[in-house]
């Protein structure tokens, strides 16, 4: 199995654990007890001066509410780096805290990483909410972002420690300049993607960029604002850390309440697709899930149609001209069996999706061979559909061509023979066998209108299935009554037909069969359904297993897709119950 570059209901879980979720736990709690201990350790660095301790607590609690937002962000997405990245944004502010400590090589340290946490800010701004950079400007933006934080951030603590202050001058312009550059550049590949982003992730992303840029600026115009104000510089950092304190924040809660679901292992996701009974919608939904992507969408490749269809057989748009789709296509061996369409914004990295297909070639050439027979018999269904209403047309044809010329015919010869009879000159033996050959004549067309009115009754056509019914029941042998409520919509021509001579059939075995002493029938229509209920009190036994007339009617109940059910206990009677599809 190969993945390419370009019955019976089972619960859907709401989470998939797979092996590494507890690695993947242990990992968080390792990060979780690292955290809390480089803060130990830093407090008690700093214990020693009162006013150290203060600003080193106040950079590890914001260190610490960004490391909690990138170890849940993390636990819940686990496919992706938005956790990852957050987490890096508290590594960065443990290391900006080393400059408050009395050691001059920490000091160092938290100097060079000063900016390090407005770089991160800008790598998740562009990240979210996949976690992976998309479009080499974007990448360009970032890395520039990097370089000014961490390199020229260095060469300023270089150009210090040296006593080369022209120099740092110079850098620290070049700094701010390009950092200006940085901003612009990633506000307007964030505008392109809120322009491009439909409603409700736009509902999402634009709070979130206009925070995240609006952070960054604020972060970094604070000390420009606030020394000539001569505001306190323990105050700016404060106002600092708290604004840095919001950014995990606003990203956690983007990645929790933005639709972007929790992600679970390919390993669960290939183990729960071994318990017998899931369903291809339950299929595709823990597919989704495990992805972290709503959207994503499971195709099939038809070889008759040469086309990708959805699980009905029905024709999908393969065009790809949509810059945030990509497709992943699934093969088993050299034989293309269809292809998962997903959001390049939820999930950045087409590796989980590779994987997933090679999880779920089987399960998907399997799905594809549902899907066409599903197609299958789709047509075969609507080809019996037209073989019913065909016939029910023919019966038509036939029924007029007997009334209107077979009848008519004998109508006219029994019109003749009476000529015969009456006439004055005809002999009495000439007379008589005249009158004799009309009664005859006139039975053949009894006959035939009885005939006629079998293939097809007249009120049936004209006057509809309450009518034909009503008449149906009134030229019974035995007692009958009728109830019908059928509504203002006119049925389908062949439901109608149906109806009427399953009606027919099982009072005919009423009759002649079941020995029934009275009848009962009921008809109703609902605005989806036309419901059938025939019952009496003969002797019951009746059964479609024998005889052509039940059988013939359960095909027909079939072939409209239809339910029929036959109650027919020995000494109680029979009762038949029947839904036909009426919904125009």
């Amino acid at each position: 199995m190969v993945a390419g570059t370009s019955g019976g209901t089972a619960p859907i879980p709401i989470r998939l654990r797979g092996a590494r979720s507890g690695s993947l736990r242990l990992a968080l709690v390792t990060l979780a007890f690292c955290s809390v201990l480089i803060t130990v350790m830093q407090v008690a660095v700093a214990a020693g001066t009162p006013e150290l301790l203060m600003v080193t607590l106040l950079f590890s609690g914001v260190a610490l509410i960004w490391a909690t937002a990138g170890i849940i962000a993390w636990w819940r997405r686990p496919g992706n780096a938005m956790g990852a990245l957050i987490y890096l944004g508290a590594l960065s502010l443990f290391l900006n805290a080393l400059g408050n400590l009395p050691d001059e090589f920490l000091q160092i340290i938290g100097a060079v990483s000063a900016t390090l946490t407005l770089a991160v800010t800008v790598h998740l701004l562009h990240a979210f909410p996949s976690g992976r950079l998309r479009g080499r400007l974007s990448v360009a933006t970032v890395v520039v972002g990097y370089v000014l934080s961490v390199l020229l951030q260095g060469a300023r603590v270089v150009f210090v420690t040296v006593g080369q202050t022209q120099l740092d001058e110079i850098a620290a312009a070049t700094q701010s300049v390009v950092g200006i550059g940085v901003m612009v550049s990633t506000a307007v590949i964030l505008t392109r993607r809120l322009l491009r982003a439909d409603a409700v992730h736009r509902r999402v992303l634009l709070p979130l960029f206009l925070y995240g840029i609006l952070a960054v600026l604020a972060i970094v115009a604070a000390p420009n604002i606030g020394r000539p104000l001569g505001v306190d510089p323990l105050v700016v950092g404060i106002v600092q850390l708290g604004i840095s304190c919001g950014i995990p924040i606003a990203f956690l809660i983007g990645v929790l309440n933005g639709g972007f679901t929790r992600t679970g292992d390919l390993e669960a996701l290939s183990a729960w697709l071994g318990i017998g009974g899931v369903t291809r919608p339950a299929v595709g939904r823990a597919l989704a899930g495990t992805l972290g992507d709503e959207s994503l969408l499971i195709v099939y490749w038809s070889p008759e149609k040469a086309a990708y269809v959805d699980e009905f057989g029905a024709d999908v748009d393969a065009t790809r001209d949509d810059p945030d789709r990509d497709w992943v296509q699934v093969h088993v061996g050299e034989r293309l069996v269809g292809a998962i369409v997903y959001d390049t914004r939820m999930i950045g990295d087409p590796y989980p999706v590779n994987r997933a297909a090679e999880v779920l070639a089987i399960a998907i050439d399997r799905e594809r061979l549902t899907a066409e027979l599903i197609a299958s018999n789709e047509e075969l269904s609507e080809s019996r559909v037209r073989i019913v209403e065909t016939a029910d047309r023919e019966r038509y044809r036939i029924a007029q061509d007997l009334h209107d010329g077979l009848q008519m015919q004998l109508v006219l010869l029994a019109l003749d023979a009476q000529n015969i009879a009456t006439r004055p000159e005809a002999d009495p033996g000439s007379a008589a066998a005249a009158a004799e050959l009309r009664r005859r004549i006139d039975g053949a067309a009894a006959d035939l209108r009885r005939l006629v009115h079998n293939v097809l009754p007249a009120a049936l056509v004209e006057t509809g299935l309450a009518v034909a019914t009503e008449d149906l029941v009134d030229r019974l042998s035995i007692p009958a009554t009728l109830r019908t409520e059928l509504g203002d919509s006119p049925l389908p021509a062949p439901i109608t037909h149906t109806a009427y001579f399953i009606i027919a059939e099982v009072l005919t075995n009423a009759v002649k069969h079941s020995r029934a002493e009275s009848v009962h029938v009921s008809i109703v229509q609902t605005p989806t359904e036309l419901h059938l209920d025939v019952a009496d009190d003969g002797v019951g036994g009746a059964t479609t297993a024998h005889g052509s007339g039940l059988l013939g009617v359960t095909d027909r109940i079939d072939v409209l897709g239809g339910h029929f059910q036959i109650d027919s206990p020995k000494g109680a009677g029979t009762r038949v119950k029947v839904v036909l599809p009426c919904a125009s």
